[in-house]
C-alpha cells in the first residue's frame, strides 16, 4: 500500500486543483513508439481557457471522430496540463505506474528462489517491517 499512495495522492491533488471544460477532437495524431511496437495514434484535443485556445495530445487513443465535443480537465495553475475527462484518460497511466512496483515486490515475495544471485537459496523475503524489504536466511 505504501508503494501506491504517492501515485494516487499525486493524481488526487491534481484532480482537486483542476477545472472542467469542453474541448473538440481536432485530429488524430501519429507518433513512433519504436520499431517493435509500431506507430501509436492519439487524439489531439483543442479547448479554450478564457480567451486562449490550447491543444494537447491525449495520452490514450480514443475512438472518436474529429469534431466531436469531449469533456476536458485541466490544471488551474497550468492550463496546458490537460486530459480528456474520463476514467481511462485520467487513471490508467497512474494505475499502471502504481501497480508495476507492486508486481515486482509480489514476484520477489512469491518466488525468491528464482533470483538466486540476488537472493540466496532458501531465503525468505519479508515485506512491511523495518527495513521495508528484508531478506532472511
Amino acid at each position: 500500500m505504501l508503494v501506491v499512495v504517492p501515485f494516487l495522492a499525486n493524481k488526487i491533488i491534481w484532480l482537486a486543483n483542476s477545472r472542467q471544460t469542453n474541448g473538440r477532437m481536432w485530429y488524430t495524431g501519429h507518433g513512433n513508439l519504436g520499431s517493435a511496437l509500431g506507430i501509436s495514434t492519439y487524439a489531439v484535443i483543442r479547448y479554450r481557457v478564457d480567451k486562449d485556445s490550447l491543444y494537447f495530445n491525449n495520452n490514450v487513443n480514443l475512438d472518436i471522430r474529429p469534431g466531436t465535443i469531449v469533456p476536458v480537465r485541466y490544471k488551474k495553475s497550468n492550463p496546458s496540463d490537460a486530459v480528456v475527462d474520463d476514467f481511462v484518460s485520467i487513471w490508467v497511466e497512474t494505475l499502471v505506474y502504481a501497480l508495476f512496483p507492486i508486481l515486482i515486490l509480489l514476484v520477489l515475495f512469491l518466488m525468491p528462489e528464482r533470483f538466486d544471485p540476488i537472493i540466496p537459496k532458501k531465503s525468505k523475503v519479508v515485506l512491511g517491517k523495518k527495513p521495508f524489504i528484508q531478506i532472511v536466511h
